[in-house]
């Protein structure tokens, strides 16, 4: 069982050279902070095309490339159109982008199904969200050997809990497996439909409180508020997604998030010549240790 790649060419590059060329340019503009934490237990990742957030994403695997040397990481990814209250686990074969393909570690699959009827198995949920797909040639670059298990993780109540299951399970297998979860922030103005404060400065202003209002609950490393708040306020198109890896991450172990960027589409597509004011959406790169 292969899945193949449906965002190649939109959001991201589809011939091999230019994606292997355009994830090093990312690699080398993510520039982390010197007091970026070490030993990371997982992290955040947005998903929008690698023009608007591909270096914010970079930053994240970045930090955990300073002392992890590659083998499995679970994902899990925002779902935008499934309706299902489980975490959707893919559970074998391997992922196909135009830098090769990256199996599915089934062993670590098998162990996370096995440990809550909140996590099922459905490959079909994979197959038109994106959320996961734009990671893998990071990941490609920076471990070329790594094996995956994507996830999908719906906003739902269960999200919380499969979390936790995902991390107590991860820790019986006493070896490092990160848990990096993928959500995009606020999307806010008219393409959104969401425009509670109008459109142009104001508009921009009340979308990076929002962001920042969810940002601050993550650092509290509470699943549950962060999966309201973005429930309430639309913070996040991945709520069951942080959720998720909050809870994940506090099972093996983790204790802080560090916020390494906070930015939008504004703000990275201004330099290119963009300048729509009245449509932004907000993306962060955030680690757990």
């Amino acid at each position: 069982m292969m899945r193949m790649p449906i965002a190649a060419g939109t959001f991201y590059e589809a011939s091999p050279a230019a994606c292997r060329a355009a994830v090093r340019r990312l690699l080398e503009q993510a520039r982390l902070p010197e007091d970026a934490p070490k030993n990371c237990i997982g992290g955040l990742v947005p998903h929008a095309g690698w023009v608007c957030s591909g270096a914010v994403a970079a930053l994240t695997f970045k930090a955990l490339a300073q002392d992890w040397n590659g083998g499995t990481l679970v994902l899990l990814g925002a779902v935008h159109s499934r309706t299902e209250p489980q975490a959707l686990v893919y559970p074998s074969g391997s992922w196909q982008t135009p830098l090769g393909t990256v199996a599915v570690d089934e062993e670590v699959a098998e162990a996370l199904l096995a440990a809550s009827d909140d996590i099922v198995a459905d490959p079909n949920a994979h197959g038109g969200e994106h959320s996961l797909e734009v990671q893998l040639p990071l990941i490609q670059e920076l471990w070329p050997q790594a094996k995956i298990v994507p996830i999908m993780a719906p906003p739902s109540p269960l999200a919380a809990e499969a979390g936790r299951a995902i991390g107590q399970a991860l820790a019986a297998l006493r070896r490092r497996v990160p848990v990096i979860g993928s959500t995009d922030l606020t999307h806010y103005g008219p393409r959104y439909g969401m425009m509670p404060a109008g459109t142009g400065k104001a508009g921009l202003e009340w979308a990076r409180r929002n962001d920042r209002k969810l940002l601050q609950l993550i650092q509290t490393m509470a699943p549950d508020p962060v999966l309201a708040d973005t429930s309430r306020t639309h913070s996040a198109c991945g709520g069951g997604a942080i959720a998720a890896t909050v809870a994940a991450c506090s099972a093996l172990g983790a204790k802080t998030a560090t916020l390494l960027q906070h930015t939008d589409s504004v703000q990275t597509l201004r330099p290119l010549g963009m300048t729509d004011m009245e449509n932004v959406v907000g993306y962060a790169s955030v680690v757990f240790s």
